[in-house]
């Protein structure tokens, strides 16, 4: 009986995992119109794709198989300003996350390059990447302005020696990956102690696995995002960001990313002007202002100081929007990618105008 039961329990949380995957899903492929061109009185359009994703490497067809001088394009706003996006599905090919993006109005996007449920992938093919490129400049990307996020497989800082070699390996793939598609940046959570061995240790563990994909890589940066202070995650503390950056021998391929609500789990009160100007003041003398590459905009379920990583749509969480309008509206945040990873159930291109509403 006991069996049965649990074998019930397995079952339901199955189907809950796929109902919330094909919500994020939806999300961001639930319509494929924009606006075309003309800024007064648009027409509506459906978003015209290639009939197939392959392509000759010698020369790449546009990705709606003819000029795209007539498409919406994000408009590359002056110096200063702010690239606001959102994290886009590559389901049906990694283009497809252009093209959600060019659909949300965002000016930066973040994607997967993989499955980031599996350790081993198919490679990435020269046809693949080239229309991944091709697509990118013909929407009006800058490929700095894409934020690839890193399997949530890693664990660079793990005891366990299989896991540890895993996560290495597919660090280094990961980060020939953005080098193959052109992308500068590269994001992933540093990884755990899982209780077994000290922070130390596990610190040292990033470090060299940081410094082998260097090794094994050309120009990538590795952008290491700021955890919730949850479980034994690193990375919490942004004292645990320094010692880890103090360790990379090329210290100019590697940076940080900001996540807001692991930043407010972990006891930054950004719902406060004092607890802004705190973060703000750790960010620049304990770690460096230099070394921010990206921020992840995400409200907070919890409360501040609560160690959940539980984002929340922007507004609707424990930061709320003044917190929102202090970060959009200082300049360290400029010229960076700006990512929104918050749950299903508000339009993203809503909470992208939302965003920008606040400056």
């Amino acid at each position: 009986m006991t069996a049965v039961i649990q074998h019930g329990a397995n079952l339901m949380n199955d189907l809950k995992d796929e109902f919330t995957h094909k919500l994020r899903h939806n999300r961001v492929n639930n319509s494929r119109e924009y606006f075309c061109k003309g800024t007064s009185s648009p027409k509506k359009r459906k978003l015209t794709e290639p009939k197939s994703p392959e392509v000759k490497k010698e020369r790449c067809s546009s990705p709606a198989g003819k000029s795209t001088s007539a498409l919406r394009t994000p408009r590359a706003p002056p110096k200063g300003s702010k690239f606001v996006g959102a994290h886009t599905s590559i389901a049906g090919g990694l283009y497809k996350a252009v093209l959600d993006a060019t659909q949300l109005g965002a000016k930066a996007f973040g994607m997967f390059l993989k499955s980031q449920r599996q350790w081993k992938a198919k490679e990435l093919d020269d046809n693949t990447a080239e229309l991944f490129k091709k697509t990118l400049k013909d929407y009006g990307f800058s490929p700095g302005m894409v934020l690839p996020h890193g399997s949530y497989l890693l664990n660079c800082g793990s005891p366990n020696e299989d896991t540890l070699r895993k996560s290495r390996e597919t660090l280094v793939d990961e980060l020939r990956r953005c080098e193959k598609l052109g992308l500068p940046l590269y994001n992933f959570h540093p990884g755990s102690t899982c209780g077994k061995i000290a922070t130390q240790k596990s610190v040292e563990l990033i470090a060299e696995s940081i410094n082998e994909a260097h090794r094994n890589t050309k120009f990538v940066i590795t952008v290491i995002e700021n955890m919730s202070c949850q479980g034994n995650t690193l990375g919490g503390k942004f004292e645990e960001l320094r010692d880890i950056i103090e360790l990379v021998e090329d210290k100019s391929r590697v940076g940080v990313c900001i996540d807001t609500c692991h930043a407010f789990a972990a006891g930054y009160d950004l719902a406060l002007q004092s607890g802004f100007d705190k973060m703000m003041d750790d960010l620049k003398n304990i770690i460096g202002l230099k070394y921010l590459k990206a921020v992840h905009l995400n409200d907070s379920k919890g409360k501040v100081g609560c160690h959940l990583d539980r984002h929340e749509n922007i507004g609707k969480g424990q930061i709320g929007v003044e917190g929102f309008r202090r970060l959009m509206r200082h300049q360290v945040f400029n010229n960076i990618p700006m990512i929104l990873e918050t749950p299903p159930g508000f339009s993203y291109e809503k909470e992208i105008q939302k965003l920008y509403s606040l400056i």
